[in-house]
């Protein structure tokens, strides 16, 4: 089943809406969410920048710090402001090597893959549209452990939240934001 051909309609805290994409067990975003206006900008310059290139190449950024601070709802408040800006957008916690295996098998449901995780990576890092992939909450996994997670191909777009700040080795510092 081709998921550019699949509408999903997604109830948050703003009402409904369609999209073409994927989000998978996203949390809705705080409606007492405010402020942040330059980190959400600083998101959208990185990820948004050198758009008439023929084929942007992946984009990272790590947002990190302490627990509680608003790293999931950046992203949320990030997303949902530009999500017409991305042909999917999947959503993946991040705290344990199992919970991103099943969001990765949840993907395969969707879109009637086998079921493993390296189908739902190798489907992901053949799409051709501008994708997003956020792993949220990477607090206790290694950078390597992480980074076998991403999609093969350089296409798409990653953006991590974590308490670790040594995930920076994925992203390069100028494309963290504590």
């Amino acid at each position: 089943m081709a998921l550019d051909l699949l509408q999903i309609n997604i109830q948050n805290n703003y009402g409904n809406r369609t999209s073409d994409g994927v989000i998978h067990f996203m949390p809705n975003p705080s409606t007492r969410f405010t402020g942040r206006t330059e980190v959400i900008a600083k998101l959208k310059s990185h990820f948004f920048t050198n758009t008439n290139d023929a084929v942007q190449m992946r984009k990272f950024f790590l947002l990190y710090g302490m627990g509680g601070i608003g790293k999931t709802q950046i992203c949320l408040k990030f997303v949902e402001g530009m999500s017409d800006s991305f042909s999917q957008v999947f959503w993946v916690d991040a705290s344990s090597s199992g919970t991103i295996v099943q969001a990765l098998k949840g993907i395969c449901q969707f879109c009637g893959l086998d079921g493993s995780p390296e189908s739902a990576l190798c489907w992901i890092g053949s799409l051709k549209e501008n994708y997003i992939m956020i792993f949220d909450n990477a607090d206790i996994l290694s950078p390597a452990e992480l980074e076998v997670y991403f999609p093969p191909g350089m296409r798409g777009n990653i953006l991590i939240t974590s308490r670790n700040s040594g995930m920076v080795t994925l992203t390069s510092p100028r494309n963290s934001l504590e």
